[in-house]
């Protein structure tokens, strides 16, 4: 019987001590010895993988697993997460029962300068491995399952006889967390001499740290005193998660699907185009949330369809964000490559070079294909069967995507509605076209006020970063007053938003997620 699918979350228990202790009577004497060894020190256990664990007890292995099948797991990993989560659950009840004294400990470790910098050190490691000292092995644990949560691969060991050969076992940019409460001597390890060997980062987090490894680390995050290490430790453990959650940047609902790691739901397909067919990725929402929606998203300027898959590129933390709340919103997203990016131009061309030439007349008319192609794209999405009606289908991209959502949403009148996110209004604003403004083909294909007529009515939601430096707050504010006469006329004024965002550049943002869904929510009929 599995009792334990998911890491654990605080405030939850699965009694997993509870279970040992009542089946100790029907143990084998080997099992009994594994028992009580989890018994006495249960916080060191779980920071030990199975290998470790059963060299502790002095058996075999599988004697280890059998000793977890008869206990109610179906492995060891399973028994470590479910005592995890008892000590985060009971941490948790401590933590609400002594608000007073652990509200500033909890307080000061969530606003400590130094813990953003160590969770993004933690949240683009290829691999974490905590090491913590005897009196912090369960919060090591506690950590380890919340990072696994949040799709940061992680373990946790408390044998610093172990810890040379796990090092050598890391890839190139891993992490290793040395975690204390008083003053371990890391330094001392030969565990930590092959993590550096090894190319490894180490954050060090300590309330009473050694001189020598706050000179050695890379990171260093000092830890409050408080009633008891074990209590510190938890609430270090949550904290650091927390950080590592908004340095993750997810946005939108709770689901399956997150931005850091792979979706399985994944399909290539060839829409029907002349001459070309046109690639593209059509993903498939969540069963258990599926809405029986489509929304057609675009990447920005020199994304390719690839780049809004989760997970996405480092250095491209937006589209992977964008898609996979999409996802978990029950919509399915279909990302064709825009006219001269990814497969739609030979694997040399340099995505700019090829638009500074095609906007300069040499070429096809990339904007002018843009919005030629935008009924085939739509007439696609029926005849294969991605979308049943038109009342079910949108259209959202951002930065260039967000251009091609103006395009595609004037030029076909069927998708219901439409979201740009930071949206090239003008192509000369980018500082690659600047000098471009008196081209004919940015004069006829380009985005400008043109488009009115054709937007008129349709429901767009345009956002905007009051701190964008790309697509500025200024230039997308004047294309939108300028379509405000066209929607006015339409009877249609609320189908017209604009939302600028304070403090956000040309970057990914959860608000721009939380506006996107609602707008979906209005404007997209749900299965």
């Amino acid at each position: 019987m599995a009792l334990l699918e998911q890491p654990p979350s605080p405030g939850t228990r699965t009694a997993a001590l509870d279970r040992v202790r009542a089946a100790l009577p029907d143990l084998a004497p080997a099992e009994r010895r594994v028992a009580d060894r989890l018994l006495s020190d249960p916080a060191r256990a779980i920071a030990m993988s199975i290998s470790e664990f059963a060299e502790l007890c002095e058996v075999a292995q599988p004697t280890v697993s059998r000793f977890c099948r008869n206990v109610g797991f179906p492995g060891y990993p399973a028994l470590r997460l479910g005592v995890a989560n008892d000590f985060a659950a009971d941490g948790h009840q401590a933590r609400e029962s002594a608000p007073d004294t652990l509200s500033p400990l909890a307080d000061r470790l969530r606003t400590d300068a130094s813990m953003p910098n160590a969770a993004r050190q933690l949240r683009l490691a290829r691999w974490v491995e905590i090491w913590p000292a005897p009196e912090l092995a369960g919060a090591g644990a506690v950590l380890a399952a919340g990072l696994a949560e949040l799709s940061v691969p992680a373990a946790c060991s408390a044998v610093p006889n172990h810890w040379p050969r796990r090092a050598r076992g890391m890839p190139t940019g891993s992490v290793v967390v040395l975690l204390a409460y008083g003053n371990a001597e890391f330094g001392a390890s030969a565990g930590l001499a092959a993590a550096r060997e090894a190319g490894a980062q180490v954050v060090y987090l300590a309330a009473a740290p050694s001189r020598q490894l706050l000179k050695e680390a890379d990171v260093t995050v000092p830890l409050p005193e408080g009633p008891s290490a074990e209590l510190v430790g938890l609430l270090l453990a949550d904290a650091m998660v927390e950080a590592v959650r908004q340095a993750s940047n997810l946005a939108g609902p709770p689901g399956p699907v997150s931005p850091w790691r792979p979706w399985a739901q994944v399909q290539t397909l060839f829409l029907p185009y002349s001459p070309d067919p046109i690639p593209a990725l059509h993903l498939r929402a969540p069963q258990s949330v599926r809405r029986d929606t489509l929304v057609v998203f675009y990447n920005g300027f020199r994304g390719n369809k690839e780049q809004a898959l989760p997970p996405g590129v480092t250095g491209n933390r937006v589209s992977p964000n964008i898609v996979a709340a999409l996802l978990n919103a029950g919509h399915d997203v279909l990302v064709p490559d825009a006219p001269g990016h990814g497969d739609r131009k030979r694997a040399w061309q340099d995505v700019a070079e090829l638009h500074q030439a095609s906007m300069a007349g040499q070429g096809p008319d990339l904007l002018k294909i843009a919005r030629a192609e935008s009924k085939a794209i739509v007439d696609a999405a029926f005849s294969l069967g991605l979308v049943a009606s038109k009342d079910r289908l949108a259209v959202v991209g951002q930065s260039w995507g967000g251009m091609q959502t103006l395009f595609k949403l004037a030029c076909d009148p069927r998708p219901a509605c439409g979201a740009a996110i930071m949206p090239v209004c003008d192509v000369t604003q980018m500082s690659e076209f600047a000098d471009l403004g008196d081209a004919a083909r940015v004069a006829t294909s380009g985005p400008s006020a043109k488009l009115a007529p054709q937007l008129a009515g349709r429901p767009l939601l345009v956002i905007a970063g009051a701190e964008d430096t790309i697509t500025t707050p200024g230039h997308i504010a004047d294309f939108v007053e300028a379509l405000r006469p066209a929607y006015a006329a339409s009877g249609a004024s609320q189908h017209l938003r604009h939302v600028v965002l304070e403090d956000v550049g040309h970057e990914f943002d959860p608000r721009q997620v939380d506006a996107v869904l609602e707008w979906l929510d209005q404007y997209l009929a749900a299965a």
